[in-house]
């Protein structure tokens, strides 16, 4: 407790808050029409990830960033990490071309340290080494929105949140019908075909979408030749029905079938080069739930059962034993939640998860082509409350806390308490928030080939406070971040190749060990400009210092791996009064290293990517884009190749 408070008050000296840009529509909510929130309330941005029950803007004491539907179509962007590139405090790495491997960090935390909604739906491959989600098969389909929570969200959201929450809201079908197809296709023979259909018969709503995807691709190795061709196909279906004005059911499936290419070690030189190695990724998600409501609207639960399974096989065609990795993971939840509006300045929020995670996974090889495979399985049970009160018309605090229990590591307590008090009719607004998370070892992590039994789950706390401000009826919005985590136990993978350490004896290639201390702090700013109806600006600038901490090591003080010191992006658009969209965005990512040493240096990088859209009437668009329009080379992960610069053209049509 005492390093709480110490934490907290060390980051109210700064000023810190959420970042605006007109690209990624960055806000401190969400929109969503939900029960509960009166029309009044409804003219400002509503959030639900934040709090997990319909909340006003200004009155979220965290820090969230929204890309709102306009944003995600402007964009134009294939993968949805391209979404996230901008967002402030995320950041990711992927070893190669779209559908390679690719993992989101956010504020510096661990990849598997972000947890993933899909309409409130959490998503993870337990039999993935740190159980979080690989982002490279997440494409831009049906999408409403993506919300992003920054800092540890243990307290609503479980364990794996503490660095944070990426959600994304499909859109729904309430609408009598509409329908939308788009078309797309350029360099490295890339070519796209998606659609949906969606509508509501009575008290039924439904979505149906579909998509594939398919791309030449480019040579995993940066320094490879032969290309790493991905395919990608999707089917969404959600389905909605209003049995009474009290009970609604809803369902959800998302399936979603890949193959790419990658890239490995190969002997006698177990230098990273072109191989003919393919991955292939299968992942379903279904999800079955029901709605209640009661008080007149004040009282609202959700029951909710779902389940979550990856499937994943390497294969390398020219080695005799072809199968190089097969693992599944499978993943189910049962979960209710309740809240009451005890008044209309006081509401309580509180539910139960169950949680059941399985893992299968074997790596076969010349030597032992039929290994007996890994199974393992854990459980975990929690609860949790919150309570939030606004006394006065300005100033809003929400406290919550969740208790878990895991079958191997016993019982955990996290706590969260947020503060936002909003000023001069809302153009000003100070937030600050303190949080602490708890993460448990995966089984891939303590049983595996790799794995090390003697892991001792991660904590993190941390703190924030921000300042956001607007001018000029909000024309001009300026914001500052401030945060600091502290994380003890952090889990990391240790390289053995060439190295001595006792933790490496009987562990050719790696394993996992903690980390008892690390340490980030850092800032995110932005400023958003509107001078008239058809020009938008704005920029924005992130620093990030994460470190490890432990004395006396040979580590001490040194960065951790792949978390840029500076990261930066400018944005300007404009839209003509015939219906033409143009715009630009620069990105920048600074030095960063590859390794815990601080040896291997990933340099920085610059992209631009151009934009344009042309509407030929209410039903038809045309658009192109081109990416890394700088033809840029870099790396996010040292020794695997980026796109280089590549082109895009499209028709989008919508009924």
């Amino acid at each position: 407790m005492k390093r709480k408070l110490c934490l907290l008050a060390k980051a109210l000296i700064v000023p810190v808050s959420v970042a605006l840009s007109p690209f990624v529509s960055v806000t401190s909510a969400a929109a969503q029409s939900a029960a509960g929130i009166s029309a009044k309330d409804q003219a400002e941005t509503i959030i639900v990830t934040a709090t997990r029950a319909p909340t006003r803007a200004s009155r979220v004491g965290s820090s969230v960033t929204v890309i709102d539907a306009p944003a995600i179509a402007r964009a134009q962007s294939i993968p949805v990490i391209d979404l996230l590139r901008d967002v402030p405090g995320v950041a990711f790495s992927r070893t190669g071309g779209v559908g390679s491997l690719t993992t989101v960090r956010i504020r510096g935390a661990e990849s598997d340290q972000t947890v993933l909604l899909i309409d409130g739906v959490k998503l993870n491959d337990p039999s993935g080494p740190g159980g979080g989600f690989n982002f490279a098969n997440l494409l831009v389909g049906n999408l409403e929105r993506i919300e992003v929570l920054r800092g540890p969200q243990s307290t609503l959201y479980g364990s794996q949140a503490m660095g944070g929450v990426v959600q994304i809201i499909t859109r729904a079908g309430d609408v009598p019908f509409a329908a939308s197809v788009t078309l797309e296709g350029g360099d490295l023979n890339t070519r796209r075909a998606r659609g949906s259909v969606r509508g509501q018969v009575g008290g039924l709503s439904y979505v149906l979408a579909a998509g594939q995807f398919e791309t030449d691709g480019i040579s995993s190795a940066a320094a490879g030749k032969e290309r790493d061709g991905y395919k990608n196909t999707l089917l969404q279906s959600r389905l909605d029905y209003a049995m009474t004005d009290q009970l609604s059911l809803e369902a959800r499936v998302f399936w979603s079938d890949s193959d790419v290419g990658i890239d490995g070690f190969p002997a006698p030189s177990f230098v990273l080069s072109d191989t003919l190695e393919r991955s292939k990724t299968e992942e379903l998600i279904v999800y079955t739930g029901a709605n209640l409501t009661f008080l007149d609207g004040r009282s609202r639960t959700r029951l909710g059962f779902s389940e979550t399974q990856t499937d994943r096989t390497n294969l390398n065609p020219t080695l005799a034993v072809q199968n190089t990795f097969v693992g599944t993971g499978t993943n189910r939840r049962a979960e209710f939640q309740t809240s009451l509006d005890v008044t209309p300045q006081f509401q309580l929020l509180g539910g139960g998860e169950f949680e059941q995670s399985q893992l299968r996974t074997a790596s076969p090889s010349v030597t032992t082509p039929n290994p007996t495979p890994l199974r393992a399985k854990s459980e975990l049970s929690a609860l949790y409350l919150q309570g939030q009160a606004s006394p006065t018309a300005w100033l809003t605090a929400t406290v919550g806390v969740r208790w878990t229990d895991h079958d191997s590591f016993g019982e955990a307590l996290n706590t969260r308490a947020t503060v936002a008090a909003s000023f001069n009719e809302g153009n000003t607004i100070v937030r600050a928030a303190l949080a602490d998370g708890f993460k448990s070892p995966t089984p891939f992590q303590l049983f595996s080939n790799f794995g090390n039994a003697k892991l001792q789950p991660e904590e993190a706390s941390s703190a924030e406070i921000g300042l956001e401000q607007a001018w000029f009826s909000r024309r001009l919005i300026g914001s500052l971040t401030y945060f600091e985590r502290d994380t003890i136990n952090q889990i990391d993978f240790v390289s053995c190749f060439g190295n001595a350490a006792a933790i490496c004896v009987g562990r050719p290639s790696g394993t996992y060990d903690n980390i008892a201390r690390t340490k980030a702090e850092g800032t995110e700013f932005t400023l958003e400009a509107k001078p008239t109806k058809h020009l938008s600006l704005s920029a924005g600038f992130a620093t990030l210092d994460a470190r490890n901490k432990v004395r006396g090591t040979t580590n001490f003080n040194r960065l951790l791996p792949r978390r840029a010191k500076e990261t930066g992006f400018a944005t300007i658009g404009y839209v003509f009064s015939f219906g033409l969209d143009v715009s630009a965005t620069y990105s920048r990512v600074g030095d960063s290293f590859n390794n815990a040493g601080n040896s291997v240096v990933i340099k920085g990088y610059d992209l631009v990517t151009l934009r344009a859209s042309q509407k030929i009437n209410s039903h038809w668009t045309v658009f192109a884009r081109v990416e890394n329009a700088g033809d840029e080379v870099y790396e996010t992960v040292t020794g695997y190749g980026s796109p280089r610069r590549q082109t895009l053209v499209g028709l989008r049509a919508s009924f």
